[in-house]
């Protein structure tokens, strides 16, 4: 051994007394510190520089050395003002060198020791987590973790990577660059660390929790995002989910089972590959396990049990999520156990309603298609339970979903007549009472809209109810024109008026001495040519931004301005070629063109008192424009007004 040699060897050992002392008092560290790094180095020159000058003895020395050390400036990082010394004394390139060596040599507490150190260095300390990157320490760490030597270094590992990461993004996009998700999988996967240390479960529980808090912090950002949608991964976190909520689970699992469950909720809800991996892996049936049959811990904590709830609450948008995929939507459905399973849960009484409401937003997703809308009515008879759910479930969202799905099966043709049958409408239209729950009112709107366009007996019982003989009970009719009428909503304005213009097309699409169930279409018909009515479609014709909409308006009301019915009165010309339409001056020139376009059609298409009706009312009302000095209009409502003279001739 050379004398250069030995005086490290020497350096060492005067030290000994040094960290001893140290030991007991951290505090006074920092007088010391260039000493112990010296110390380091020293250790460094027999380990690494010149490994072959020293004998086993002397390098098994250095590596005890190299632990006591390291050790003591782990502890000392616990103190906040010391981390900036100890990041600026050059600890950290020794301790990753010291790391990489040891991964061949594999000297006992090294790496747990080192670890440590550069955990607790980078507490609250972004410029010492930077010196952590830069100096591979996210290497050193990830290599630990694959290598799994034993249940501490594995917690250290972890924990390590937790600290540097905590509102540091750049470590956790190093993190994900060096296929960290990929090493995080195989401490998350059950089979593993779990099962593995059952014997030291707390520790390894302990290790399995940094590993799901450091995911978290990875899907903070874009790259963690974009890479978690891996295979691997994925199946790890739903296995883990199954484990923390397996029968026997204790209060601890909880913890574990919580950050599984926020990963999840949010990678699923936004990634279509995590969507598809959670069906193509057969890893749905665990969420729906998961949902339907687990419980907390007996006689847990009333917070857990609060926390229970709440994982609950995110795997169901989890599955949600996963029947909104495109690409699940044929295999899910192709799934006859799984639909079944669905069904099943519909007709579970009230005091579930997480897997109804679950269940129909499911089948709601997967019926996007006339087909499986189809299939669902006609093969699997969901309107049944569907009806039975919207007449005992109290609760609005529960509601919500139920009418979401019918809203989506009540569109093909094919099934209008057998949801119309189940007194869907009767039942639904209550809600449109609710004004604060608008988008139910949507939803029940949407139904009345699909069951009424092109069915009869839809559109009759929207008018008269389920049951004509009870005049006590407000019609559904009655309902839509009190909602159209107080609403301050556009959509629920606009989308309620359509309903209208469906049973106008379709009642008067019928011979006019036709009877439907005993109800004459001439009484029919007197139901809807009324103001109540005709408002709400001029309205639309008027406000609609939407050329689809005032056509449709535009359809109704010459529909009703040509009723028979109405002989020499009739309700919608009478309101039509008032003053409150066309001639106000409140209305802009574009509207009151789209107001000449109706009344130009409507005198095309009259005859005998109709015609005469016209030509009493409108000239008087439009003639006025042309003089109107102080809103002078347009050349084209001049051009538009005169085609509706000139027709009236």
């Amino acid at each position: 051994m050379t004398e250069i040699s030995q005086n490290d060897v020497n350096q060492i050992k005067q030290l000994e007394d040094l960290v001893k002392q140290l030991a007991s008092n951290v505090s006074n560290l920092l007088l010391y510190l260039p000493n112990l790094i010296s110390g380091l180095e020293s250790c460094k020159h027999i380990l690494i520089d010149d490994y072959s000058t020293f004998d086993e003895q002397t390098k098994a020395y250095a590596w005890a050395q190299v632990v006591k050390i390291v050790e003591l400036l782990a502890n000392a990082a616990k103190i906040d003002k010391l981390r900036d010394p100890l990041g600026l004394s050059g600890a950290f390139e020794l301790i990753v060198t010291f790391m990489n060596v040891n991964a061949n040599v594999n000297y006992p507490n090294v790496d747990y020791q080192c670890l440590r150190a550069l955990a607790n260095f980078c507490i609250t300390h972004d410029r010492n987590r930077q010196q952590f990157i830069d100096t591979g320490g996210i290497n050193v760490a990830l290599n630990c973790l694959k290598q799994q030597k034993d249940l501490e270094t594995i917690r250290a590992s972890s924990a390590t990577l937790l600290n540097a990461g905590l509102n540091y993004d750049n470590v956790n996009v190093g993190i994900v660059d060096k296929d960290g998700l990929n090493t995080l999988a195989e401490i998350l996967d059950p089979e593993g660390v779990l099962k593995k240390y059952e014997n030291d479960i707390e520790v390894a529980r302990t290790c399995v929790y940094f590993a799901t808090r450091v995911i978290i912090n990875l899907i903070g950002t874009a790259e963690g995002k974009k890479e978690i949608g891996n295979t691997k991964v994925i199946t790890s976190l739903v296995h883990l989910l199954k484990y923390a909520s397996r029968e026997g689970a204790v209060d601890d699992d909880v913890d574990m089972l919580e950050n599984v469950v926020e990963i999840l909720e949010t990678v699923s809800l936004e990634s279509d590959d995590v969507q598809q991996i959670l069906v193509r892996n057969n890893l749905f049936p665990i969420l729906l396990d998961f949902l339907e049959f687990s419980n907390p811990p007996l006689n847990c904590e009333q917070r857990i049990i609060k926390s229970y709830g709440e994982c609950k609450a995110a795997v169901l948008k989890v599955i949600v999520s996963a029947t909104m995929s495109d690409s699940n939507m044929d295999p899910l459905f192709n799934d006859a156990t799984l639909l079944n399973r669905f069904l099943h849960w519909l007709n579970l009484s009230t005091d579930r309603d997480d897997l109804q409401m679950c269940s129909a937003l499911s089948l709601g997703n997967l019926a996007r298609t006339d087909k499986h809308c189809i299939q669902l009515v006609h093969e699997f008879k969901i309107g049944e339970p569907l009806a039975d759910v919207l007449k005992t479930s109290s609760n609005i969202k529960v509601q919500h979903a139920i009418i979401s799905v019918l809203k989506n099966i009540s569109l093909p043709v094919e099934n209008k007549a057998i949801i119309g049958s189940l007194g869907i409408i009767g039942m639904s239209s209550p809600l449109l009472e609710k004004d604060t729950v608008q988008p139910v009112q949507l939803g029940v709107i949407g139904i009345l809209k699909h069951l009424s366009s092109h069915n009869l007996s839809n559109s009759v019982k929207i008018i008269m109810g389920e049951n004509p003989a009870d005049t006590e009970t407000p019609t559904p009719l009655n309902r839509l024109l009190s909602i159209i009428k107080r609403s301050d909503e556009i959509p629920v304005r606009s989308e309620g008026t359509r309903v209208l213009v469906n049973l106008v097309k379709k009642l008067w699409s019928e011979h006019p001495y036709k009877e439907q169930e005993g109800i004459s279409m001439k009484l029919l018909r007197q139901k809807l040519n009324k103001v109540e009515i005709i408002e709400p479609l001029v309205n639309m014709v008027i406000e609609s931004k939407y050329p689809i909409l005032q056509n449709e308006g535009i359809i109704a009301l010459t529909l009703l301005s040509m009723d028979d019915s109405a002989k020499e009165i009739n309700p919608s010309l009478d309101f039509l070629t008032s003053e409150k339409v066309g001639a106000s001056d409140k209305y802009p020139d574009e509207i009151r063109s789209n107001g000449c376009m109706f009344l130009e059609k409507a005198s095309k298409a009259a005859c005998g008192p109709q015609k005469r009706y016209l030509r009493e009312k409108v000239p008087p009302v439009i003639k006025p424009l042309f003089t109107n000095e102080h809103k002078p209009i347009s050349d084209r409502l001049k051009s538009d007004i005169d085609k509706v003279l000139k027709n009236l001739d």
